[in-house]
Protein backbone atom coordinates (compact mmCIF):
# COMPACT_ATOMS: atom_id res chain seq x y z
CA UNK A 1 0.00 0.00 0.00
CA UNK A 2 1.46 3.32 -0.85
CA UNK A 3 1.42 5.79 1.80
CA UNK A 4 3.88 8.53 1.21
CA UNK A 5 5.13 11.27 4.32
CA UNK A 6 7.38 13.78 4.74
CA UNK A 7 7.58 13.33 8.53
CA UNK A 8 5.64 11.00 11.21
CA UNK A 9 2.64 13.20 11.91
CA UNK A 10 2.52 14.89 8.50
CA UNK A 11 -0.69 14.13 7.00
CA UNK A 12 -0.56 11.17 4.63
CA UNK A 13 -0.42 11.10 1.12
CA UNK A 14 -2.32 8.67 -0.60
CA UNK A 15 -1.89 6.85 -3.74
CA UNK A 16 -4.37 4.70 -6.13
CA UNK A 17 -2.33 1.32 -4.83
CA UNK A 18 -3.58 2.59 -1.62
CA UNK A 19 -7.40 1.40 -2.18
CA UNK A 20 -6.96 -1.29 -4.23
CA UNK A 21 -4.82 -3.49 -7.06
CA UNK A 22 -7.48 -2.96 -9.69
CA UNK A 23 -7.69 0.66 -9.03
CA UNK A 24 -3.99 1.10 -9.23
CA UNK A 25 -3.98 -1.49 -12.79
CA UNK A 26 -6.63 1.08 -14.41
CA UNK A 27 -5.80 3.99 -13.27
CA UNK A 28 -9.00 4.60 -12.11
CA UNK A 29 -11.47 3.61 -8.78
CA UNK A 30 -14.89 4.32 -7.69
CA UNK A 31 -16.72 2.82 -5.07
CA UNK A 32 -20.38 3.78 -3.02
CA UNK A 33 -19.07 5.93 -0.53
CA UNK A 34 -20.74 3.52 2.24
CA UNK A 35 -18.77 0.62 1.14
CA UNK A 36 -15.41 2.88 0.41
CA UNK A 37 -15.61 4.33 4.28
CA UNK A 38 -16.39 0.32 5.66
CA UNK A 39 -13.12 -0.76 3.80
CA UNK A 40 -10.80 2.50 4.18
CA UNK A 41 -11.49 4.10 7.54
CA UNK A 42 -8.10 6.06 7.58
CA UNK A 43 -10.01 8.61 5.01
CA UNK A 44 -12.02 10.44 8.08
CA UNK A 45 -8.60 12.13 9.29
CA UNK A 46 -6.86 14.62 7.14
CA UNK A 47 -5.08 13.20 4.12
CA UNK A 48 -3.65 14.13 0.82
CA UNK A 49 -4.25 12.46 -2.40
CA UNK A 50 -2.07 12.08 -5.76
CA UNK A 51 -4.96 11.61 -7.68
CA UNK A 52 -8.32 14.10 -8.73
CA UNK A 53 -11.29 13.16 -6.89
CA UNK A 54 -15.11 13.65 -7.49
CA UNK A 55 -17.17 12.71 -3.75
CA UNK A 56 -21.53 12.75 -4.92
CA UNK A 57 -23.80 12.57 -1.80
CA UNK A 58 -26.98 10.94 -2.62
CA UNK A 59 -28.34 11.50 1.01
CA UNK A 60 -27.13 12.05 4.70
CA UNK A 61 -25.17 14.68 5.63
CA UNK A 62 -22.04 16.19 7.78
CA UNK A 63 -19.58 18.23 6.93
CA UNK A 64 -16.53 18.39 4.59
CA UNK A 65 -13.11 20.26 5.70
CA UNK A 66 -11.08 21.38 2.58
CA UNK A 67 -7.68 23.36 3.17
CA UNK A 68 -9.10 24.47 6.25
CA UNK A 69 -12.16 25.69 4.64
CA UNK A 70 -15.43 23.54 6.11
CA UNK A 71 -18.33 23.19 3.88
CA UNK A 72 -21.73 20.95 4.34
CA UNK A 73 -22.40 18.00 2.87
CA UNK A 74 -26.00 17.66 1.49
CA UNK A 75 -28.14 15.33 -0.66
CA UNK A 76 -27.59 15.61 -4.94
CA UNK A 77 -24.15 17.60 -4.26
CA UNK A 78 -20.60 17.13 -5.23
CA UNK A 79 -16.98 17.75 -4.36
CA UNK A 80 -14.10 17.93 -6.54
CA UNK A 81 -10.62 18.33 -5.43
CA UNK A 82 -7.29 17.94 -7.01
CA UNK A 83 -4.45 16.38 -6.23
CA UNK A 84 -2.62 17.74 -2.85
CA UNK A 85 -5.31 19.05 -1.34
CA UNK A 86 -5.41 18.28 2.69
CA UNK A 87 -9.52 17.02 3.10
CA UNK A 88 -11.49 15.05 5.91
CA UNK A 89 -14.75 14.73 6.97
CA UNK A 90 -17.40 14.01 9.45
CA UNK A 91 -20.56 12.71 8.44
CA UNK A 92 -23.93 11.83 9.61
CA UNK A 93 -24.50 7.85 9.89
CA UNK A 94 -26.24 6.54 6.79
CA UNK A 95 -24.35 9.03 4.79
CA UNK A 96 -23.89 7.31 1.09
CA UNK A 97 -23.45 8.47 -2.54
CA UNK A 98 -20.67 7.62 -5.14
CA UNK A 99 -16.54 8.37 -4.60
CA UNK A 100 -14.32 8.18 -7.83
CA UNK A 101 -10.57 8.53 -8.67
CA UNK A 102 -8.35 9.20 -11.27
CA UNK A 103 -5.12 10.12 -12.56
CA UNK A 104 -4.42 12.51 -15.40
CA UNK A 105 -3.37 10.20 -17.82
CA UNK A 106 -6.74 8.25 -17.72
CA UNK A 107 -8.46 11.18 -18.50
CA UNK A 108 -6.16 12.09 -21.41
CA UNK A 109 -5.81 9.12 -22.54
CA UNK A 110 -7.17 9.32 -26.35
CA UNK A 111 -8.44 12.89 -25.83
CA UNK A 112 -5.69 15.07 -27.17
CA UNK A 113 -8.24 17.98 -27.72
CA UNK A 114 -8.81 18.30 -24.32
CA UNK A 115 -7.11 19.14 -20.84
CA UNK A 116 -8.17 18.70 -17.11
CA UNK A 117 -7.14 22.43 -16.95
CA UNK A 118 -10.26 23.56 -19.12
CA UNK A 119 -12.19 22.46 -16.30
CA UNK A 120 -12.67 24.96 -13.68
CA UNK A 121 -13.49 23.38 -11.33
CA UNK A 122 -9.38 21.56 -11.27
CA UNK A 123 -8.11 25.02 -9.51
CA UNK A 124 -4.96 23.97 -7.79
CA UNK A 125 -4.55 27.72 -6.65
CA UNK A 126 -8.17 28.71 -6.14
CA UNK A 127 -10.10 26.27 -5.82
CA UNK A 128 -13.90 26.08 -5.26
CA UNK A 129 -14.52 22.28 -4.84
CA UNK A 130 -18.10 22.33 -3.57
CA UNK A 131 -20.86 22.45 -6.50
CA UNK A 132 -24.44 21.65 -5.20
CA UNK A 133 -27.20 20.61 -7.23
CA UNK A 134 -31.12 20.69 -6.64
CA UNK A 135 -33.08 17.53 -6.29
CA UNK A 136 -33.89 15.74 -9.53
CA UNK A 137 -32.03 18.71 -11.43
CA UNK A 138 -30.29 15.91 -13.48
CA UNK A 139 -30.88 12.62 -13.50
CA UNK A 140 -28.77 12.16 -16.25
CA UNK A 141 -25.36 12.60 -13.85
CA UNK A 142 -27.00 9.94 -11.79
CA UNK A 143 -27.52 7.42 -14.51
CA UNK A 144 -23.88 7.74 -15.52
CA UNK A 145 -22.26 7.38 -12.29
CA UNK A 146 -23.95 4.26 -11.66
CA UNK A 147 -23.19 2.70 -15.02
CA UNK A 148 -19.86 3.60 -14.53
CA UNK A 149 -20.08 1.96 -11.33
CA UNK A 150 -21.67 -1.00 -13.25
CA UNK A 151 -19.32 -1.31 -15.63
CA UNK A 152 -15.78 -1.06 -13.38
CA UNK A 153 -17.58 -3.47 -11.05
CA UNK A 154 -19.00 -5.83 -13.88
CA UNK A 155 -15.23 -7.65 -14.84
CA UNK A 156 -11.39 -7.81 -14.24
CA UNK A 157 -11.33 -5.93 -17.39
CA UNK A 158 -14.22 -3.03 -17.69
CA UNK A 159 -13.80 -1.06 -20.59
CA UNK A 160 -12.09 1.66 -20.09
CA UNK A 161 -12.93 3.78 -22.94
CA UNK A 162 -16.60 3.50 -21.59
CA UNK A 163 -15.66 4.50 -18.16
CA UNK A 164 -13.56 7.39 -19.54
CA UNK A 165 -16.39 8.47 -21.85
CA UNK A 166 -18.48 8.34 -18.91
CA UNK A 167 -16.24 10.26 -16.62
CA UNK A 168 -16.21 12.80 -19.57
CA UNK A 169 -19.84 13.22 -19.33
CA UNK A 170 -20.11 13.69 -15.31
CA UNK A 171 -17.15 16.72 -15.92
CA UNK A 172 -18.80 18.15 -18.28
CA UNK A 173 -22.52 18.42 -16.84
CA UNK A 174 -20.47 19.36 -12.87
CA UNK A 175 -18.58 22.23 -15.28
CA UNK A 176 -22.36 23.41 -16.52
CA UNK A 177 -23.49 23.72 -13.04
CA UNK A 178 -20.27 25.09 -11.86
CA UNK A 179 -20.51 28.04 -13.92
CA UNK A 180 -24.12 28.65 -12.74
CA UNK A 181 -22.74 28.88 -9.17
CA UNK A 182 -19.16 30.87 -10.04
CA UNK A 183 -20.16 32.59 -13.42
CA UNK A 184 -17.24 34.56 -14.97
CA UNK A 185 -16.92 35.90 -18.72
CA UNK A 186 -13.94 34.64 -19.66
CA UNK A 187 -12.68 33.38 -22.73
CA UNK A 188 -11.25 30.40 -24.01
CA UNK A 189 -7.91 31.25 -24.72
CA UNK A 190 -7.82 33.38 -21.57
CA UNK A 191 -8.97 30.63 -19.50
CA UNK A 192 -6.39 28.33 -20.75
CA UNK A 193 -3.87 31.04 -19.51
CA UNK A 194 -5.13 31.13 -15.91
CA UNK A 195 -4.98 27.59 -15.69
CA UNK A 196 -1.48 26.95 -17.06
CA UNK A 197 -0.47 29.94 -14.55
CA UNK A 198 -2.31 28.01 -11.78
CA UNK A 199 -0.43 25.06 -12.43
CA UNK A 200 2.73 26.95 -12.80
CA UNK A 201 2.73 28.22 -9.36
CA UNK A 202 1.34 24.60 -8.03
CA UNK A 203 4.90 23.22 -9.09
CA UNK A 204 7.14 26.13 -8.32
CA UNK A 205 6.16 28.28 -5.45
CA UNK A 206 8.86 27.03 -3.56
CA UNK A 207 11.24 28.42 -5.39
CA UNK A 208 9.91 30.68 -7.70
CA UNK A 209 8.24 33.54 -5.77
CA UNK A 210 8.22 36.25 -7.55
CA UNK A 211 5.61 37.28 -10.70
CA UNK A 212 7.78 38.29 -13.48
CA UNK A 213 9.56 34.91 -13.29
CA UNK A 214 6.40 32.78 -13.85
CA UNK A 215 5.36 35.51 -16.75
CA UNK A 216 8.86 34.36 -18.17
CA UNK A 217 7.94 30.48 -17.67
CA UNK A 218 4.73 31.80 -20.15
CA UNK A 219 6.66 34.09 -22.33
CA UNK A 220 3.90 36.62 -21.22
CA UNK A 221 3.93 40.11 -20.09
CA UNK A 222 4.03 40.22 -15.99
CA UNK A 223 1.48 42.95 -16.56
CA UNK A 224 -0.92 41.24 -18.39
CA UNK A 225 -0.72 38.12 -16.45
CA UNK A 226 -1.62 40.26 -13.67
CA UNK A 227 -4.69 42.17 -15.56
CA UNK A 228 -6.04 38.31 -16.37
CA UNK A 229 -5.79 37.44 -12.24
CA UNK A 230 -6.93 41.20 -11.40
CA UNK A 231 -10.13 40.43 -14.33
CA UNK A 232 -10.91 36.81 -13.77
CA UNK A 233 -10.31 36.45 -9.78
CA UNK A 234 -9.86 40.29 -8.03
CA UNK A 235 -6.58 39.23 -7.05
CA UNK A 236 -3.02 39.93 -8.15
CA UNK A 237 -0.44 37.02 -9.54
CA UNK A 238 1.27 38.22 -6.69
CA UNK A 239 -1.47 37.86 -4.56
CA UNK A 240 -1.67 34.07 -5.68
CA UNK A 241 1.85 32.78 -5.56
CA UNK A 242 1.56 34.12 -1.60
CA UNK A 243 -1.92 32.75 -1.21
CA UNK A 244 -0.20 29.26 -2.73
CA UNK A 245 3.03 29.85 -0.28
CA UNK A 246 0.45 30.27 3.03
CA UNK A 247 -1.32 27.11 2.21
CA UNK A 248 1.33 24.94 1.81
CA UNK A 249 2.96 27.05 5.32
CA UNK A 250 -0.78 25.95 6.84
CA UNK A 251 -0.96 22.34 6.33
CA UNK A 252 2.54 22.36 7.52
CA UNK A 253 1.96 23.53 11.03
CA UNK A 254 -1.78 22.08 10.89
CA UNK A 255 -0.93 18.39 9.63
CA UNK A 256 3.45 18.42 10.80
CA UNK A 257 5.54 18.42 13.70
CA UNK A 258 7.76 20.55 12.03
CA UNK A 259 9.12 23.78 13.73
CA UNK A 260 8.73 27.06 12.36
CA UNK A 261 12.40 27.24 11.49
CA UNK A 262 11.86 23.46 9.22
CA UNK A 263 8.95 25.21 7.51
CA UNK A 264 10.46 28.58 6.65
CA UNK A 265 13.68 26.15 4.47
CA UNK A 266 10.87 23.52 3.44
CA UNK A 267 9.35 26.50 1.82
CA UNK A 268 12.79 28.25 0.80
CA UNK A 269 12.46 31.59 2.54
CA UNK A 270 16.38 32.87 3.77
CA UNK A 271 15.66 33.32 7.26
CA UNK A 272 13.10 32.50 9.75
CA UNK A 273 12.38 35.99 10.84
CA UNK A 274 11.30 37.02 7.02
CA UNK A 275 9.03 34.07 6.94
CA UNK A 276 7.39 34.65 10.37
CA UNK A 277 6.89 38.64 9.11
CA UNK A 278 5.52 37.09 5.87
CA UNK A 279 3.05 34.35 7.60
CA UNK A 280 2.09 37.15 10.18
CA UNK A 281 1.08 39.67 7.45
CA UNK A 282 -0.84 36.94 4.85
CA UNK A 283 -2.85 35.34 8.38
CA UNK A 284 -3.14 38.28 11.20
CA UNK A 285 -1.28 35.88 13.48
CA UNK A 286 2.32 34.22 13.95
CA UNK A 287 2.67 30.42 12.55
CA UNK A 288 2.64 29.35 16.81
CA UNK A 289 -0.84 31.20 17.04
CA UNK A 290 -2.16 29.58 14.08
CA UNK A 291 -1.08 26.05 15.17
CA UNK A 292 -2.43 26.62 18.74
CA UNK A 293 -5.55 27.73 17.40
CA UNK A 294 -5.70 24.70 14.48
CA UNK A 295 -5.11 22.37 17.54
CA UNK A 296 -7.96 23.20 20.03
Amino acid sequence: MSQRTKTKSEAPVYCLDTFSPKAKEHAFYIETLALHLQKHEMVSRPHRHDFYLVLYITKGGGEHTIDFVTYPVKSCSFFVMTPGQVHSWKLKPGTDGFIFFFVPEFYQLGKNEKHLLEFPFFRSVNPHPYIPLKKGQDPVIDLVIREMLKEYEASAEPSLALIRSYLDVVLLKLARYYHAEVRTEESHATTIRLRNLEELIDQHFIKLKQPHEYAALMNLSASYLNSICKQLLGKTLGDLVQERIMLEAKRFFAYSDLTVSQVSDRLNFSEPSYFIRFFKKNAGITPEQFREHIHK
